[in-house]
This record gives structure tokens, C-alpha cells and sequence, in this order.
């Protein structure tokens, strides 16, 4: 079972886009609380994405304000599982290099969020 699983399961009985992601969250935290890889992170990220998205492209706002919609979400999950990837004898240079990290990370989420929309509405 994949680690994202569970979390979109959590998220899939909601109706609001905020319940969805703080549902997904939630979940998402339960399974990685005995420890989390960066593969399972970007597996977390990419799949609260396209959830976010099919939520977002729903809604009757402009095309801009949808993808930082998501673009937020990305953030909120690297500041809840980035630092839990990192050993601990990495941590201090970690926090040097974290908001570098997270600039990058928003990056390239917000070219995934125009590789992923075309999947999402084909899945639909």
C-alpha cells in the first residue's frame, strides 16, 4: 500500500476543499509518524496535488488564483514533512538551507500543477 493511500481515502469523504486537505493531512501525518523518505514526501505532494486540483478546478475563480491555491497546499506539506526527512546531524545546515529548499520545491509544483491539470480533467 503506497503512503498516500490512506491519506486520499481520508480526503475522498469530504465535500470542502479545506476539509479535504486538512483531512488528507491528517492522515498523511498517521502514516509517516514512524518515519518518512523523500520519495514518500514527493509521493504525498504530488498526490495532495492533483486532489487539490480537481477540487480547485471546480471552483469559479480565475486560472491564476487556482494554481496558488495549490501552490499553498505545497507549502503547508513541505513545512509539515520536509523536516522529517532530514537526519539529525544535518539539522543545523538544514535550517540555513530550508527556505531555499521550500522556494525550489514551490518551483517545481508549479510546473507540475500544468503537467498535472491535463491528467486530472482526462480522469474525470
Amino acid at each position: 500500500m503506497k503512503i498516500s493511500d490512506t491519506p486520499l481515502l481520508a480526503a475522498e469523504e469530504k465535500s470542502t476543499l479545506n476539509e479535504k486537505v486538512s483531512a488528507y493531512i491528517s492522515a498523511a501525518k498517521l502514516r509517516a509518524a514512524d518515519g518518512i523518505t523523500i520519495s514518500e514526501v514527493c509521493e504525498l505532494t504530488v498526490s495532495a496535488m492533483r486532489l487539490a486540483i480537481e477540487a480547485v478546478d471546480e471552483l469559479t475563480v480565475d486560472g491564476t488564483e487556482k494554481k496558488v491555491i495549490v501552490l499553498d497546499l505545497v507549502a503547508v506539506l513541505f513545512d509539515q514533512f520536509a523536516d522529517m526527512v532530514i537526519p539529525l546531524p544535518v539539522k543545523p545546515v538544514w535550517y540555513l538551507l530550508k527556505p531555499a529548499a521550500k522556494s525550489l520545491a514551490i518551483a517545481l509544483a508549479s510546473g507540475a500543477v500544468e503537467a498535472l491539470l491535463p491528467i486530472v480533467r482526462g480522469n474525470k
